[in-house]
């Protein structure tokens, strides 16, 4: 295993290497449920545990409070129709673009990478909240969000509650940083025509397609919803683009995460989840163990892993290209952590520290390799939002242009 000062120095060296490594990137697309995020650190929401609150919010705010004392993070539905109006009138809330595929898109296009976005709301409410330079389609052309004209209704934001390791919430301490993410109801897949008409035609060129978002499709649309977007892939693969990933979220149930995984098996080439989602799918199972397993049954070449202080894959591919894939999507996220958004320019954070990751890496059977690295882990990030979509971003901007690469030559 690598000493902290090994790592330290590579990640240093690393990060020199993101002008270049931005510039001959290849498009990244991705979907499928963009959103307006509304923040507020959690600390500072007296509002929900005050002896006044209506039941409702009494009862989000126990909800968070658990989630807070064993320091996890992830997703949850909180039904409440409510909600919205009585969280915006006592709550400090700020606005900024939410979902995978347009957090990828926004970290990206950050750094001047090329990435696009599927967009269903088009109020300008959204419009304002979309970062110069991401990429969005208006009929048959893609442009830059600034040049997009407003039109629709706005959809409700989603919720967003950030805490920190160390500072109490409602006298409950959290042993370390995260968000909670909190839908008031499930806002379904983007209505994107435009995306699903003419991304098929740039699959020859793009680096990688990233798809997610379908723990958020109300019951009634699910079975539609997938198979829209499994038609869309297929069509992308038909294309000529041979990285399409799929990244995992806060899934209700496990049987409900096991089910769109299924549904996707064989339709993805490579599929990506925090620590905690692997362990609600293999509880009790070693991760490389786990991740080769799931890998095999959902017959993807690559199944990536990100943990605080470390990340892992197994991949089918070329285990160097992989370390260097994980190492740029951590150095990519550490940034971000440090800054508390997207950043333009890209360096390792002061505060850093470097654990080894605590399994090596190996070949496995049948051509499989275990790739895993140590991460930038900051013990206070200025926030925790994105950082597993901007993690994904930058895996996914290595790889595209790796694999096109190989085709050329």
């Amino acid at each position: 295993m690598r000493s902290s000062a090994t790592w330290s120095g590579a990640y240093q060296r690393l990060a020199a290497t993101f002008p270049a490594k931005a510039a001959a990137a290849r498009l990244t697309m991705g979907g499928f449920v963009s959103c307006v995020d509304a923040r507020t650190d959690l600390a500072r929401t007296g509002a929900l545990f005050s002896p006044d609150a209506p039941l409702q919010a009494a009862a989000l705010g126990a909800r968070l409070l658990d989630r807070v004392a064993r320091g996890v993070g992830g997703e949850m539905l909180f039904p409440w129709p409510e909600g919205a109006e009585w969280l915006a009138e006592n709550l400090d809330l700020t606005c900024s673009l939410g979902g995978t595929g347009a957090q990828a898109a926004w970290v990206l296009s950050a750094i001047g990478a090329p990435a696009a976005t599927s967009l269903g709301d088009r109020s300008a409410h959204m419009l304002a909240q979309l970062p110069p330079g991401v990429l969005v389609f208006e009929g048959d052309r893609l442009l830059p969000s600034e040049g997009l004209t407003p039109r629709g209704e706005r959809q409700g934001d989603i919720y967003i509650f950030d805490y920190s390791a160390g500072v109490a919430v409602a006298g409950v301490v959290p042993p370390r940083s995260s968000r909670i993410i909190v839908r008031l109801a499930d806002p379904g897949l983007d209505d994107d025509p435009d995306f699903d008409r003419h991304t098929p035609k740039l699959a020859a060129t793009a680096g990688a397609g990233l798809i997610s978002g379908f723990h958020a499709i109300p019951p009634d649309d699910v079975a539609a919803g997938i198979e829209r977007v499994r038609a869309l892939c297929h069509s992308w693969r038909e294309q000529g683009l041979g990285l399409i990933h799929m990244e995992m979220a806060g899934y209700e149930t496990v049987e409900w995460l096991e089910s769109v995984l299924d549904a996707f098996a064989g339709v993805v080439t490579s599929i990506g989840m925090s620590h905690s989602e692997l362990r609600q799918l293999a509880p009790g199972v070693p991760p490389p163990d786990a991740m080769l397993a799931l890998a095999e049954r959902l017959r993807v070449s690559r199944l990536c892993v990100h943990a605080d202080e470390w990340a892992a894959s197994v991949t089918r591919g070329d285990p160097g290209e992989e370390r260097e894939a994980l190492m740029c999507g951590s150095l990519l996220a550490a940034a971000r952590a440090e800054a508390g958004g997207p950043v333009s320019t890209v360096s390792v954070p002061a505060a850093a520290r470097f654990e080894p990751p605590p399994f090596d890496a190996s070949e496995l059977r049948d051509g499989w390799h275990f790739v895993a690295v140590s991460t930038p882990y900051i013990d206070r990030p200025a926030s925790t939002l994105g950082l597993g979509d901007t993690f994904t971003g930058g895996c996914l901007m290595v790889l595209g242009a790796l694999r096109k690469e190989q085709a050329a030559a």
